[in-house]
C-alpha cells in the first residue's frame, strides 16, 4: 500500500477543524491521533462510527472493517469474534519512525524542548502487538498495517525517578508526516521480517540482534511468525531452541 502525503495532510486539516473547540495538549488523551488515522483511511463520514455486529466499527464499507488501535490489540478477540466471520478486517496501529519527545512540568505546565528519541519502531513492534491475538494471526480475512509517522510526543513529567521520566504519563502523540506502510496481509509479508542476514537455523537472540530489536519483541514476532507458518523450530543450541524459515 502506497503512502497518500496529500490525503494524510487532508486528515490532519480535518481533525483540527473537529478541535477548534477544545483548548490545550492533552485534553483528547490519544484520540487526535486516532482521528487523523481514521480520517486518513476513510473521507467519507458515512461510513465511520458503523454499529456492526454488537460493536461500533471504526470504519466499515462494504464488507472491511477497519479498526484504528492506537494503544494497542489487548482485548480484541472478542470483536475480532464478532466481526471475521462475516467481515474482512483491517488492523491499524501507528509505529513512530521519528518521535520527538517535549516534557510536560507536571506543577507549572512548562514545556521543555522537544528533543529526538532513539528509538525507532518498525515491524517487530507491529508484530508484538499482533502476538496480543495470536489465535488470529494466521486467520485468512485479517490484515495489518502500520503506517510509519514522524510524531510530537508530550510527556508529562510525573513518574518515579528523580527525573520523573522512568514510569510517566503520555499525554498525547501528534503525527506530523506519514513516511511509510507496513503490511502484513500475505505469508510474504510475514517473511520481510526475518532478517536476510540469519542462518538457516538462528535462536531468539540470534534474531533480536540481527532486527536490531529487543529480546522480548523478537520473542513475541516470532511467536507470530510461526502461528503465521512461516517460521518453526529446527533444534537446539545449547538450551536455546533454533529456528528456520518455511
Amino acid at each position: 500500500m502506497e503512502v497518500n502525503r496529500a490525503r494524510f495532510y487532508r486528515a490532519v486539516d480535518a481533525a483540527a477543524l473537529e478541535e477548534q473547540e477544545r483548548s490545550g495538549i492533552g485534553t483528547l488523551k490519544e484520540k487526535k491521533l486516532h482521528i487523523i488515522l481514521k480520517k486518513y483511511f476513510e473521507e467519507d463520514p458515512a461510513y465511520l462510527e458503523v454499529p456492526t455486529n454488537g460493536y461500533v466499527a471504526d470504519i466499515r464499507r462494504g464488507d472491511l472493517i477497519t479498526e484504528i488501535e492506537t494503544k494497542g490489540f489487548s482485548g480484541l478477540g472478542p470483536k475480532l469474534a464478532a466481526y471475521l466471520p462475516e467481515y474482512r478486517v483491517r488492523l491499524v496501529h501507528p509505529l513512530a519512525g521519528r518521535n520527538y519527545v517535549s516534557w510536560i512540568d507536571p506543577e507549572t505546565g512548562a514545556l521543555s524542548p522537544r528533543h529526538l528519541s532513539p528509538k525507532k519502531e518498525g515491524i517487530c513492534d507491529l508484530l508484538f502487538e499482533l502476538v496480543r491475538i495470536l489465535p488470529y494471526a494466521a486467520h485468512p480475512r485479517l490484515e495489518v498495517l502500520g503506517p510509519v509517522l514522524e510524531m510530537d510526543e508530550y510527556r508529562r513529567a510525573d513518574g518515579w525517578d528523580r527525573t520523573g521520566k522512568r514510569g510517566s504519563h503520555r499525554v498525547e502523540r501528534i503525527p506530523t508526516e506519514l513516511t511509510d506502510m507496513i503490511v502484513l496481509a500475505t505469508d510474504d509479508d510475514y517473511r520481510r521480517a526475518i532478517p536476510d542476514s540469519l542462518p538457516d537455523a538462528f535462536t531468539v537472540k540470534e534474531f533480536a540482534k540481527a532486527a536490531r530489536t529487543r529480546a522480548e519483541t523478537a520473542r513475541a514476532a516470532m511467536k507470530v511468525l510461526e502461528k503465521r507458518g512461516v517460521l518453526i523450530p529446527v533444534g537446539r543450541a545449547g538450551r536455546a531452541v533454533t529456528y528456520g524459515r518455511i
